[in-house]
C-alpha cells in the first residue's frame, strides 16, 4: 500500500464527512456530519486536517488542534475497506513527528475497543471526563453565601472580568475576549444574562456559563441547556459559590422552557461531581484521556 498524505482541501470534503459518520456514528447522541458541519468545526476549533489517499481514494484522516496539554487529536477516521491500523498508524506518526509541543492526547469512549490501539502506540490511559445531565422539573434551592458576596447575571461590558476569572480558575487560557460575541451568533438567544456570577465589590470571583444546547436541540428536538465553562478563584472555593451559581443557572434554564441540562467535568474533580449529584445530575458516559509524551531534544 502506497499512502500519500496531504493537507485537507475542498475536494476531500465529501469523503471526509462520510468517514467521520462511519467512525463516530455509534457515539452517544451522535449528530451526523454534513459538509457544512465539517467546515464549521474546522473553523470553530481551528482544526488542521491531514488526509491519507491511495490512487486518489481517501483512506483516512486525522484532525488536530492545540490545547492546554499540547496537541490534541480531535478526529481519527479511516475506511474499513483497507488496512485501517496501517493507515491510522501512518497518520498518527505524522502528527507526532510534526507536533510543536511535547504531548499528544485524545479522548476515547470508556468502552471503546480502540483504547488498545492507542496503548499499543505508547499512549497512557488517564482519567478523563464524565458527561452528566439532569432533569429540570422545578426551581432549585439556592444555597446561601456570605453577605459580602453578590450573585447576579453578567453585566454588559464585563466580558474581560469573566475571561479573567475563568482562566484563573482553570489555570490556563480557557476563554478569550470575543467568545461571548461568538456564542451570541452560534447559540441564540444567548447573551450576558445567561452567565451567572458571584461578585465581591466590583470583582467577579466565580462564574457559571449557561447556554442553549443548540446543535442537540436542533437535531434531537430536545429542550436542553448546557453548563460550562465554570470556575471559582482558588481563594474563594469552599464558600458554596459553585453550588449557588449552578442552581441559579439551572433555574434560569428552567424558566426559559428547558427541561434538561448537560455538562462535562473531570473524573478527578471529586468535589464538583458530589456537588452536581446533589443537584440531580447523573453520569451519561465517560470519555477517557490517552496521552503520550514525545521525546524532546
Amino acid at each position: 500500500m502506497t499512502i500519500q498524505i496531504s493537507d485537507f482541501a475542498q475536494k476531500h470534503l465529501s469523503p471526509v464527512a462520510r468517514l467521520l459518520n462511519e467512525e463516530y456514528g455509534s457515539s452517544y447522541e451522535f449528530i451526523p456530519f454534513d459538509e457544512k458541519r465539517v467546515l464549521s468545526e474546522i473553523r470553530r476549533r481551528n482544526v488542521r486536517v491531514l488526509v491519507a489517499e491511495e490512487d486518489g481514494i481517501v483512506l483516512g484522516l486525522v484532525g488536530t488542534h492545540k490545547d492546554e496539554r499540547g496537541e490534541d487529536i480531535h478526529w481519527l477516521a479511516t475506511s474499513g475497506g483497507h488496512d485501517r491500523k496501517a493507515v491510522e498508524d501512518t497518520l498518527v506518526n505524522i502528527v507526532e513527528k510534526n507536533a510543536e509541543g511535547d504531548t499528544i492526547s485524545t479522548m476515547i469512549d470508556e468502552e471503546s475497543p480502540r483504547i488498545k490501539d492507542w496503548t499499543s502506540r505508547g499512549y497512557i490511559l488517564q482519567p478523563g471526563f464524565q458527561r452528566m445531565s439532569a432533569r429540570l422539573d422545578g426551581l432549585k434551592h439556592i444555597p446561601e453565601v456570605a453577605e459580602e458576596i453578590k450573585l447576579k447575571s453578567l453585566g454588559h461590558g464585563e466580558e474581560a472580568k469573566l475571561v479573567q476569572v475563568i482562566n484563573a480558575g482553570f489555570g490556563w487560557g480557557r476563554l478569550e475576549f470575543g467568545d461571548l460575541e461568538e456564542w451570541k451568533v452560534e447559540d441564540p438567544p444567548f447573551n450576558e444574562e445567561w452567565v451567572q456570577v458571584a461578585e465581591v465589590g466590583e470583582r467577579i470571583v466565580s462564574a457559571v456559563v449557561a447556554k442553549p444546547d443548540t446543535n442537540y436541540m436542533k437535531y434531537l428536538h430536545v429542550k436542553r441547556g448546557y453548563l460550562g465553562p465554570a470556575a471559582t478563584l482558588p481563594e474563594f472555593r469552599g464558600k458554596h459559590l459553585a453550588s449557588a451559581l449552578t442552581a441559579r443557572a439551572m433555574n434560569f434554564l428552567f424558566q426559559r422552557g428547558m427541561n434538561s441540562v448537560r455538562l462535562g467535568t473531570s473524573e478527578q474533580n471529586v468535589s464538583s461531581i458530589a456537588l452536581l449529584r446533589s443537584l440531580g445530575f447523573q453520569v451519561d458516559g465517560v470519555r477517557k484521556l490517552v496521552c503520550k509524551k514525545l521525546k524532546t531534544a
